[in-house]
Parts: C-alpha cells; structure tokens; sequence
C-alpha cells in the first residue's frame, strides 16, 4: 500500500476542493455557489472533510458527515464525496481515506457507515463492495 499524508481541508484548500469536485462531476460548477458552500460546511462541527497527498500534491479528498438517524436509533457516519485523481488510483488513496473516515466515524459513536454512489460508476460500486459495503438501498433525487 503507497502511504499518503492525510490532512484536514481548510478554507485555504478552496480551490483544490473546487478542482476534485469538478473531477468528481465531469463539469464545471458554480464557483461562487461552491466557495459559500464550503466556507459554510467548514463551519459545522458535524462535516469533515480529508484530502489524501502524495509527493506533497492533493490527489484525493474524503467528505464525511457524522448524524444521529433515527432510522437507526444511533449515530451513522455518511461519506458525502470520495474523489480520487484518475493518476492516484490504484495506490490504495480511496481505500485510506474510507478508513480515515470509518474510524472517525467510529470516535464520534457511529454505529453504521453510509455512502450513495452514482449508478454509472461501476468501478466505484466494486471498490466499496471490496470494502465492505452493501448495497441496500436505491437513492432517488428530484430537481426542484
């Protein structure tokens, strides 16, 4: 496994979170919309969020939401984005940043890990079966 230094974004990582998230998409975002999202989330005790480097150069990030779900009657842990850059897959980043964010989750008393995943990425839906996870619902969304 490539190690790779895990640090907690900051609002100085605005950019960078902007350019993992366009990769993420495949498209361009509001970038005014995006900066005051993030400048908000950062604030919320209950949002965080990881990026993964290699040689000193962000090459992946981790967003996590810690909740308590009634549904649960417990605490659940929702990983929100997990972006891994196209040249860093492979060296085991995803993989640390999900255990990042598991036992993070796990500090914090969550009990269960959550994560919603874009029908189209197939790759993605292997590597959370290999780790672990179980496809156990469908997510619908409605634009409004």
């Amino acid at each position: 496994m490539t190690p790779c230094e895990l640090r907690r974004a900051t609002l100085d990582d605005t950019d960078t979170v902007y350019a993992l998230l366009c990769e993420l998409k495949q498209s361009s975002l509001d970038y005014h919309a995006f900066c005051t999202g993030f400048a908000f989330s950062l604030q919320d005790s209950n949002m965080h969020y990881q990026l993964a480097l290699l040689d000193g150069k962000v090459v992946g990030l981790i967003s996590l939401y810690i909740q308590y779900r009634l549904n649960y009657i417990n605490w659940a842990g929702e990983v929100q984005q997990l972006i891994v850059m196209p040249q860093a897959r492979g060296l085991n980043v995803g993989r640390q940043l999900l255990a990042w964010a598991e036992k993070e989750a796990h500090l914090a008393g969550a009990k269960v890990m959550e994560l919603s995943s874009n029908i189209k990425r197939h790759d993605a839906h292997r590597f959370y079966q290999r780790e672990g996870y179980q496809q156990s619902h469908y997510r619908f969304i409605k634009t409004l």
